[in-house]
């Protein structure tokens, strides 16, 4: 099998440079991914959206059973550049070389990725199970090699395809329910979440989980990808369907139904996460480089009203409601596109995506909520922008949704008359306000 090399994009930093070590070869490259290749040729289980909703709807009917961790302890200790150094061989990739227009790599377990998550592959209707095999991996010189065991499992993956004429990542699975998207995908930026349950209360906030997956095998010239997902959580269990359209623009459709075991005190749908650590309207602070964010704002559609609100890095948690009609369009928008106002080749802030989410069914009526946490460095996300409906959920409830999320550099709606800036002056009593446009 081949594939075009590329090189390794980390979820927070671009790797160290050097690019991917040699592929393998001789004994241990055919044990490794040959014995792979042949276990992922087992007989499948027919599979179908209906089933994977059936799955969710039994795993909500009885009590939450935490996968336990098969990851050894040595792995959990590296630190994230050792985990870093962990590289898949994408010569071992699936569907590389077959000429078809996606191809998929893996995600090794270890440091802050602790739960392993079931893949399997769908084919004409039979989904078979994706074998974790060492031989598909690089190991850095942190990891003995001899060490890790040969039944893992994957911690997540990432989906390439052909943008622009070259293989390039434009989306990735990996820890808990996020999902990034962007063409081509770069280290860290504006993530989305499946769900966020009570974020923000003094109980304290439950991280559902996707526990399994399953990738459709694309047919040779589709435009799509999709992907099913399981959600698991003490309180929810659900079903997920996403459909992947990558271009100068990623789009990701989804479906999911929920099933709730319990009551939740604050759901939080079609969550929004990102990082800012200081900007233009904020205070000075000790770095060389002028900004560091990978969204400055929030941007609400609601109707006929457009509402921009900058992001901010507040002293102490900051939490803001906006009460919004049904079917109200928001995202997390990067719209400074000025490399000179970042002035970091590493981290590219200036070509981070946007994402933008369109409900499209079971959003209803409710309110948007904005969560911003104090950060002393641009290392970890704080910022959370989620819709939270009117209605309460109790045990036994079910909720179907649908929306729609575009990942890139375009602004949806019209341009004109877009606010750029607003300045007040104090003068003798009398407050002037300029607006630039």
């Amino acid at each position: 099998m081949s594939i075009r090399l590329a090189d390794y994009l980390g979820l927070l930093r671009r790797r160290p440079p050097g690019g991917f070590a040699a592929p393998a070869t001789g004994l241990r490259w055919l044990l490794g991914v040959g014995c792979w290749l042949l276990l992922t040729a087992a007989q499948g289980a027919d599979f179908d959206w209906p089933q994977v909703v059936q799955k969710a709807r039994e795993r909500a009917a009885q009590a939450y059973q935490p996968v336990s961790a098969p990851v050894p302890q040595w792995l959990l200790e590296l630190d994230y550049r050792a985990w870093q150094d962990i590289r898949f061989d994408p010569n071992a990739a699936l569907w590389a070389g077959q000429g078809l227009p996606f191809s998929v790599r893996f995600h090794h377990p270890g440091s802050i990725y602790r739960q392993p998550v079931a893949i399997s592959q769908v084919e004409a209707g039979q989904a078979t199970p994706l074998a974790y095999a060492p031989g598909q991996f690089f190991y850095g010189p942190e990891v003995d090699r001899q060490r890790v065991p040969g039944d893992l499992g994957y911690a997540g993956f990432t989906v390439y395809a052909q943008v622009g004429g070259a293989w390039q990542p434009v989306a990735e699975f990996l820890g808990g329910s996020f999902m990034r998207a962007g063409a081509p995908l770069l280290p860290g930026g504006v993530r989305s979440r499946a769900l966020a349950i009570d974020t923000g209360l003094p109980s304290g906030e439950e991280f559902p989980v996707f526990t399994d997956f399953w990738l459709v095998r694309p047919a040779a010239g589709s435009r799509h990808l999709t992907v099913y997902a399981l959600l698991d959580s003490p309180r929810v269990s659900g079903a997920y369907r996403i459909r992947l359209t990558p271009g100068a623009q990623v789009v990701t459709a989804v479906d999911c139904e929920l099933f709730f075991r319990d009551a939740v005190g604050r759901l939080g749908l079609g969550p929004l996460s990102s990082m800012f650590w200081y900007g233009e309207n904020g205070p000075p602070v000790d770095d060389y480089r002028p900004e560091v964010h990978s969204s400055d704002g929030l941007l609400v559609h609601a109707g006929k009203e457009r509402l921009w609100r900058p992001l901010a890095n507040p002293q102490r948690l900051g939490q803001q409601s906006l009460p919004v009609p049904p079917g109200t369009v928001y995202g997390l928008l990067q719209r400074d596109r000025d490399f000179g106002h970042y002035q970091d080749l590493d981290a590219a802030f200036e070509a981070q995506p946007s994402v933008v989410l369109e409900p499209q069914k079971g959003f209803g009526a409710g309110r948007l909520e904005l969560l911003e946490l104090p950060v002393r460095d641009g290392l970890n996300q704080n910022v959370l922008a989620y819709f939270v409906p009117q209605a309460k959920v109790r045990a036994g409830d079910h909720l179907s949704l649908r929306y729609r999320l575009r990942w890139g550099d375009r602004e949806p709606g019209a341009q004109a008359g877009r606010v750029l800036a607003t300045r007040v002056a104090r003068q003798d009593g009398v407050s002037t306000y300029q607006i630039d446009f």
